[in-house]
């Protein structure tokens, strides 16, 4: 019997009493058997749709056969370098259509077709809770068509392969590798979501070696990339797998680390998916940063470099560093070196940004330096570089004689127009 939570436990109390009957079913017993917490569950009941409306009202009705109740809460983090989190459950709780045994034939895995009932016997036509304690995957019925219907549960096996260490029968093997190539024509959101899942599990090392080795990767950074990758890429991707293990569970600087893997193809590989923009970004620019941040060897070098990108980047790229350093066995001296200089900044409280001057774009205007705002910014933001080599220059007298100075500066005017966000 598996461990069921008390708010599942609830829904399933609420039916029982009513004189229907509950099954757990699906990934949430795999995970269970496997010593894991689900938070999804797929709850099967003999109780028609509207009934099951009337008992849980709050719920919301996914097509028709199907309530879910949403008792999570996403915590979404501020931070890039921590990665967001879900507490609570959720419950689909569908109607059944036949037998629980009709409802355990659509899954694609022995280890999924599993129902767990209160007060009987588990439901285990294919024998996947066996599969389960060996920590082998096998397919359930005709998974081959299924692959062909919807190529992304390709990857879907590799994400059970992350999550939960399965190796793959030699049946599932071979018609992954037989039909890797329909990964091509899959849903790309659907593609980065399971992509996302693989990464970033507790195996995910010998999941990315799967993802390989079964010809998969082509779905993933895109059939020209893989095609192209040479010897170089292929040992860094294998260090990759070997590695990934060791370093923190934060998905976007493990898929910018799988990326680099292909060097000068990695734009190409990090545009093939369909990634939010603020993370696309993040992807893009990680290629030239992190190399850029490892010749940060003075404190002219790090506060330039933090008044362009930010702190958020900066830590973005830093930790990256950090990550690579750790998976590729790099050396860590500058790492050191760098940390150590920060840390003085930091302790000496010196300007980095424009907004640590002794001065800001109005002052420029009251000084009579310009009389137009867009300049009096675009001024402004050229007194940091001065102020990161000198930062006794971090005064108002000393900040407008430069402005002034920058203002007559032939070269300058090029630039009359330009816009400076703050």
């Amino acid at each position: 019997m598996i461990k069921i939570p008390k708010d599942i436990n609830r829904i399933i109390n609420k039916l029982t009493a009513a004189g229907y009957e509950v099954y757990c079913a699906g990934q949430c017993v795999m995970a269970s058997y496997a010593g894991e917490e689900p938070q999804d569950w797929d709850l099967y009941t003999d109780c028609p749709q509207d009934e099951i409306r009337k008992f849980f009202p709050d719920g919301e009705a996914i097509g028709r056969q199907v309530v879910r109740l949403d008792h999570t809460e996403e915590i979404i983090s501020d931070d890039i370098n921590v990665a967001d989190s879900v507490e609570g459950i959720i419950a689909d709780i569908v109607t059944m259509r036949g037998k629980i045994e009709d409802q355990l034939r659509e899954y694609d895995f022995t280890a999924e077709a599993i129902a767990e009932h209160p007060q009987k016997s588990p439901v285990d036509p294919y024998g996947g809770r066996q599969d389960i304690k060996d920590l082998i995957l096998k397919p359930a019925g005709d998974i081959e068509a299924a692959f062909r219907k919807t190529p992304e549960k390709l990857l879907k096996a590799i994400r059970y392969v992350s999550l939960y260490g399965f190796d793959l029968n030699r049946d599932l093997s071979e018609m992954i590798a037989r039909n890797a190539a329909l990964l091509q024509d899959a849903d790309k959101e659907e593609i980065l979501y399971e992509f996302t899942l693989i990464i970033n599990g507790k195996y995910a090392g010998k999941a990315l070696k799967m993802v390989a080795g079964l010809g998969l990767l082509a779905g993933i950074i895109g059939e020209k990339t893989a095609a192209a990758a040479g010897k170089r890429a292929e040992s860094d991707y294998e260090t990759l797998t070997e590695h990934i293990d060791k370093i923190k569970h934060i998905p976007l600087r493990r898929q910018a680390l799988l990326y680099l893997c292909f060097d000068k193809y990695y734009r190409e590989a990090v545009e093939y998916l369909p990634y939010e923009e603020l993370d696309r970004e993040y992807l893009l620019d990680a290629k030239t940063l992190v190399q850029d941040i490892h010749f940060l060897g003075t404190d002219v070098a790090i506060k330039g470099f933090l008044n362009r990108c930010g702190w958020d980047k900066y830590n973005f790229i830093d930790k990256l560093s950090k990550a690579q350093a750790a998976v590729f066995d790099l050396s860590t001296q500058k790492i050191e070196a760098r940390d150590h200089i920060l840390k003085m900044i930091l302790a000496e409280k010196q300007p980095i940004f424009v907004e640590d001057l002794a001065i800001d774009a109005d002052d420029i205007i009251e000084a009579g330096i310009t009389d137009d705002t867009e300049r009096a910014e675009y001024l402004l933001h050229l007194l940091p570089e001065v102020v990161h080599q000198k930062p006794k220059y971090n005064d108002r007298k000393e900040l407008l004689k430069l402005a002034a100075k920058f203002n007559k500066n032939k070269f300058s005017a090029a630039f009359r127009g330009v816009k400076w966000l703050r």
